[in-house]
C-alpha cells in the first residue's frame, strides 16, 4: 500500500512539505475509521482528508448536503475539503478511512516554510541577527518580517568581560540584546558600594527603561563573559518594537477586564506613593524591583500595571511582556483614574 506520505504530496497543500513535517501532522489524532452515517469531529478551520470513502457536509439544522466527496478502493489520490463552513456538520456516507489535520497545527507548519524561504533570500549577516532574534525574549511576540525590520537596522558588538554596555545615570539612545555572552546589572548604593539586579544571558534585552521613560540610565550593564551584542537605535525601536510590544488601554477598559477577566493591578510607583493611595485590589512591585520580582507573578494571569502618569508603566509593562507575562498600562496613570482610590497604609 502507498504511504500516505506519499499520497498528500500529490496535492498542491502538501506538495512542498517534508515527509517529517507531514508526518508530525497526521500522527495526531491518527488515520480514523468509521461506517455509513458517523459523524467526523472537525471544527472550523481544520481540513478533512478522505483516503477512501464517503463523506457529506450538510448544515447543522439538518437541512440539504453542501457537498459531498467520495474515493473508491485502490484510488491513487485522496479527497481534501479544505473549508469548513460555520455551523457545517460532516458525516460519514459509506464505511471510510479518513484523516483530521488541526487548522492551528497546519497553519504554524506552513507559516514555518514560509519563513524558511523568506530568511533564504536575506543577506547572511541579517539572517544570522534573525535566527537569534526569534529566540530572544523582546520579540517572540513579532512577526517574522518585523523581527527582519529590527535585525536589517541593528548594530552588532564584539564585547569583553568588564565592559559596560550602558553605564548609570548616562542618557538613553540605544536598546540591547545579547546574542552571546552575558552580563550583570549593577546599581550604584547611597554607601558607595554598587548591588547586582540581575543577570543576564543570551536573548535578554536591556535599556528600554530609559528609552520609555526619557530618563537617564538608572542602572549599568556590565559584561561577566565575552560575547556579541546588538543594539538598536532609540528612533528605531519607537518605530519598531515600543509600538507593537506596548499597549496602553483607557481607565473604562481597565476596569472592565479587573471586573470581568479578573485582571491583576501592578502598582509599579515608590512605596511611599502607594502608602498615600492606590488603585483598590493592586499589588505594589516598584519598577526598580520589576526584574527580580517577575518569577513571583503568575504566568497565566493578565496583568494592568500603572503609575502616576503612565510613564514608569509603560516600562514597566514593557519588561513583563520580555518575560512573556500579558502586561498592558493604563493610560494616564492613577492621576486620570475616574474611580474610587484606595489610601492610606494598606
Amino acid at each position: 500500500m502507498e504511504p500516505i506520505t506519499a499520497k498528500l504530496k500529490r496535492t498542491r497543500l502538501f506538495a512542498n512539505l517534508p515527509d517529517e513535517a507531514i508526518v508530525a501532522l497526521i500522527e495526531r489524532p491518527g488515520i480514523a475509521t468509521g461506517a455509513a452515517g458517523d459523524p467526523v469531529d472537525a471544527r472550523q478551520g481544520d481540513l478533512v482528508v478522505l483516503l477512501e470513502g464517503g463523506l457529506a457536509m450538510g448544515s447543522d439544522d439538518g437541512g440539504a448536503h453542501v457537498a459531498a466527496f467520495s474515493v473508491d478502493e485502490g484510488a491513487r489520490d485522496p479527497a481534501i475539503l479544505y473549508t469548513i463552513p460555520a455551523g457545517a456538520r460532516l458525516q460519514l456516507s459509506r464505511p471510510s478511512v479518513y484523516l483530521v489535520v488541526e487548522g492551528e497545527r497546519l497553519d504554524a507548519v506552513l507559516a514555518g516554510r514560509q519563513q524558511e524561504k523568506s530568511l533564504a533570500t536575506l543577506d547572511e549577516s541579517v539572517r544570522e541577527r534573525v535566527a537569534g532574534l526569534v529566540r530572544a525574549r523582546p520579540f517572540e511576540r513579532l512577526s517574522l518580517e518585523q523581527i527582519v525590520a529590527c535585525a536589517e537596522v541593528m548594530e552588532a558588538m564584539e564585547v569583553e568581560p568588564g565592559e559596560e554596555i550602558v553605564r548609570e545615570g548616562e542618557p538613553g539612545d540605544y536598546f540591547y540584546v545579547i546574542e552571546t555572552g552575558s552580563a550583570e546589572v549593577v546599581r550604584a548604593g547611597a554607601d558607595g558600594g554598587a548591588s547586582v539586579l540581575a543577570r543576564l544571558g543570551p536573548g535578554a534585552g536591556f535599556g528600554e527603561e530609559a528609552l520609555l521613560k526619557g530618563e537617564p540610565r538608572n542602572a549599568t550593564v556590565r559584561m561577566t563573559a565575552a560575547g556579541r551584542v546588538l543594539r538598536l537605535a532609540k528612533g528605531d525601536f519607537q518605530r519598531l518594537l515600543e509600538r507593537r510590544l506596548l499597549e496602553e488601554i483607557p481607565p473604562e477598559e481597565a476596569r472592565r477586564r479587573v471586573d470581568l477577566r479578573g485582571a491583576a493591578l501592578i502598582d509599579c510607583r515608590y512605596e511611599e506613593e502607594w502608602e498615600l493611595s492606590r488603585l483598590r485590589g493592586a499589588r505594589l512591585v516598584p519598577l526598580d524591583q520589576i526584574r527580580e520580582r517577575l518569577r513571583g507573578l503568575d504566568p497565566r494571569r493578565e496583568y494592568i500595571v500603572y503609575c502616576r502618569t503612565g510613564r514608569r508603566s509603560r516600562a514597566a509593562a514593557f519588561l513583563m511582556r520580555q518575560a512573556g507575562l500579558d502586561a498592558v498600562a493604563l493610560a494616564g496613570g492613577i492621576v486620570r483614574w475616574p474611580y474610587e482610590l484606595e489610601s492610606g497604609e494598606a
